[in-house]
């Protein structure tokens, strides 16, 4: 596979040879002597990719060079990151060999971490995990680049974050990784994923999520080497000055998708940056996004510099991925749903109508807004109100724009999930608050919800949950129920519910239980860390065949033959993660239910982008992004070649939690050494047990049988 560098240095307009320099240079330092502490005449840069490494613009079909107007060459090493000609070099501010200062305007910033330069000779592979060729790849890009790795679920990013912060590891024998991922559940799934790879050893590594005290962080920060943290815990300890930012050579980004606005990730990254501190950021991601900016703001955020990105169609992926078949069930609304529909829709016309008369909204068909229209029509309103509208108006169009945004929300839950969510969010509203008072006197509402606790009272049958539980039946039909194993993904707590229930009509061949998020919400309480993880354990183990789930980022199952989304209206992103949970290791199947109307051509319509962005990166979309310097982590004397090594790997052990293994448990040796009397002695005080005797239980006991032994050996002594 050839790769592309995007930071091509633009040539200078004064005459200067800088290829020529970066030659003599690079012929200077391979005849140096590598060493710990490199002499300060041979000044080693941080910065810039090293020579032919990988930072790069790359997917498996297309690579174009991309130029980005930033100089970042070996010439770091003598004049610093970014040194116009005419500026002076940069000079040690003190004569260490162990540690070297820079001057960079007004600030001293040290490179202080230390280089194993033997173990910088080489990087390692583990032979462990067959080997696949696109992971090798994309893991000698991220080595050696700031990467977005951006790979279908299911296909290995975690393997290849493990092998860079095993590297970095062996690198920098003072290093601090940092592995951050969202969610605590996801902390835990990943600190044990990585040591099954590659094995650093349990001493070195933490995981460290809001439940550990920041006193106990802080220890940690200071003792241990490889964390495992959420996003919230690193920018934390990042502000409070306990994470030692500048002992950091690693830093990967789990999820990365999520790096938007001021999310945790993206602080955490611009204080890092605001430093500044040197390190390599590997950032994975099932899809980066749906739309081009949501990529670009990524790459922004996170400091990318190459972007690697794979789907399953790709030539390099094919040979590991087995059929899916995705099959759209267009599901009817139903009577009693269309029925609701139509007298909502009576509520909502009239004040759609006073907005287009105001001129605040388009004049085009009412039934055609979403939430989001209102919500961007507000914003306008707000920056550029109507000259001609009175300012004492002004209240009375944020009543009205509120109302709205309230009533397509309910609209747009009847429509995908039914009834019984869209009443419940009307209940909740006419409790209080500004759309309650706009509601006080309308007739129209007041049907809507009368209509809604009628069907509610029939039972208000769910065409999906009947279509669902069709499918299952015929699934189970032609697979084994003690083998086979399905989620069913749903957005809404209140539909897990009613899922559960309407499974309990096929409890002869499911066997379901529920997984949801920790925080509690109207409808369901949140599940603990705890029962979360329990509850995968049991559906692995096959006391359930079918989970019910509200989250599928991370979602640490086994491989699964059906997937079934329940709710078509999700992001192109939710739903690329949702069918990668099958189609692994064996041939799957993914049935998306969309009720006719909005939500089944809502569904097809972000497919249809979804598939325009993966196209269009492959015709060589990636080059239409701005990408960032990376810095140069491993020294420019030093040209890591790669060695394939199966890695011994000892059996991880959770965090508060002990192996049970015949060493932790037997008798002590002083006890074997006893004779007939002598045993005979210590028990006539003592019961000797008939079983080996646990050490961690009984420490005290044996200091005491020690002693006794000593007292009675001396009695002996004296009495012959």
């Amino acid at each position: 596979m050839t790769s592309i560098n995007p930071l091509d240095i633009p040539d200078d307009d004064d005459g200067f040879d800088w290829e020529a320099a970066v030659r003599e240079i690079d012929v200077a330092c391979q005849s140096a002597k590598p060493s710990t502490s490199l002499p300060t005449n041979s000044y080693s840069s941080h910065f810039g990719p090293p020579p032919n490494s990988s930072n790069y613009l790359s997917s498996s079909n297309n690579f174009t060079k991309k130029t980005v107007p930033c100089k970042q060459s070996t010439l770091d090493s003598f004049f610093g990151k970014g040194v116009s000609i005419g500026s002076p070099p940069r000079t040690p501010l003190v004569d260490d060999p162990n540690q070297q200062y820079w001057v960079e305007g007004n600030e001293e910033r040290p490179c202080c971490i230390e280089i194993d330069p033997e173990a910088a000779k080489t990087w390692i592979y583990p032979v462990n995990i067959p080997l696949r060729d696109y992971q090798l790849a994309i893991t000698k890009t991220a080595l050696f680049s700031n990467t977005l790795v951006a790979l279908p679920t299911g296909l290995g990013k975690t393997l290849i974050a493990a092998v860079v912060m095993f590297n970095y590891f062996r690198w920098f024998p003072n290093g601090k990784i940092v592995f951050a991922a969202p969610s605590r559940p996801l902390v835990m799934q990943q600190i044990e994923a990585c040591h099954n790879i590659v094995g650093i050893p349990q001493e070195w590594t933490i995981d460290m999520t809001g439940q550990l005290s920041p006193t106990k962080r802080a220890c940690f920060w200071q003792t241990k080497r490889v964390f495992f943290v959420t996003p919230q815990v690193l920018e934390k300890d990042i502000q409070a000055g306990t994470c030692l930012v500048r002992n950091l050579v690693c830093l990967v980004i789990d999820e990365a998708h999520r790096a938007l606005g001021n999310y945790s990730y993206c602080v955490a990254v611009r204080e890092l940056m605001a430093v500044p501190v040197q390190l390599r950021i590997l950032a994975l991601t099932a899809t980066p996004g749906s739309k081009q900016q949501a990529v670009q703001n990524i790459i922004n955020n996170l400091h990318i510099s190459t972007l690697e990105y794979r789907t399953e169609d790709d030539s390099d992926v094919i040979p590991y991925v087995h059929n899916r078949k995705i099959e759209l069930l267009e599901v009817a609304l139903g009577k009693d749903t269309v029925d609701v529909n139509k007298l909502l829709l009576k509520v909502i016309r009239p004040y759609v109508a006073k907005l287009t008369g105001l001129g605040l909204l388009q004049n085009r068909d009412f039934k055609t807004f979403s939430p989001s229209d209102f919500l961007n029509s507000r914003e306008n309103f707000r920056r550029a109100p109507p000259s001609e509208l009175h300012q004492s108006k002004y209240g009375e169009v944020e009543v009205y724009f509120a109302g709205l945004i309230t009533l397509y929300h309910i609209r747009k839950l009847l429509s995908s999930h039914g009834i019984r969510p869209a009443y419940e969010m009307l209940e909740e509203k006419l409790k209080q608050g500004s759309f309650a008072r706009l509601m006080t006197k309308n007739e129209d509402i007041r049907k809507v919800k009368l209509s809604m606790e009628r069907s509610l009272a029939h039972g208000a049958p769910s065409p999906k949950l009947s279509k669902m539980l069709e499918v299952l039946t015929d699934h189970f039909k032609t697979n084994d129920c003690q083998k086979s194993r399905v989620i069913i993904f749903s957005n809404s707590r209140g539909n897990v519910r009613d899922i559960m229930d309407a499974l309990t009509n096929i409890a002869d061949i499911v066997k379901a239980t529920e997984f949801i998020g920790q925080s509690t919400g109207k409808t369901l309480k949140g599940q603990s860390q705890k029962v979360q993880q329990a509850v995968l354990e049991k559906f692995r183990a096959g006391k359930y065949n079918v989970i019910v789930a509200t989250g599928e980022e991370g979602l640490d199952t086994m491989e699964v033959d059906l997937v079934i989304c329940f709710d078509a209206n999700v992001s192109p992103l939710r739903m690329i993660q949702r069918m990668g949970r099958t189609g692994r290791k064996h041939d799957g199947r993914v049935v998306v239910l969309a009720c006719e109307g909005s939500e089944f051509k809502g569904y097809l319509r972000k497919q249809a982008n979804s598939r325009a962005i993966r196209k269009h990166m492959h015709n060589g979309g990636i080059n239409s992004f701005t990408f960032h310097p990376s810095p140069r982590m491993i020294p420019h004397i030093f040209k890591p070649e790669v060695q394939f090594v199966e890695l011994p790997i000892e059996q991880y052990v959770p965090r508060g939690k002990k192996v049970k293994d015949d060493k932790a448990v037997e008798t002590p040796a002083f006890i074997a050494k006893l004779n007939a009397a002598e045993a005979g002695l210590v028990a006539m005080y003592f019961e000797l047990p008939d079983k080996p005797i646990d050490k961690e239980k009984t420490q005290n006991r044996i200091k005491v049988l020690k002693r006794t032994f000593s007292h009675c050996y001396m009695i002996f002594s004296r009495t012959g």
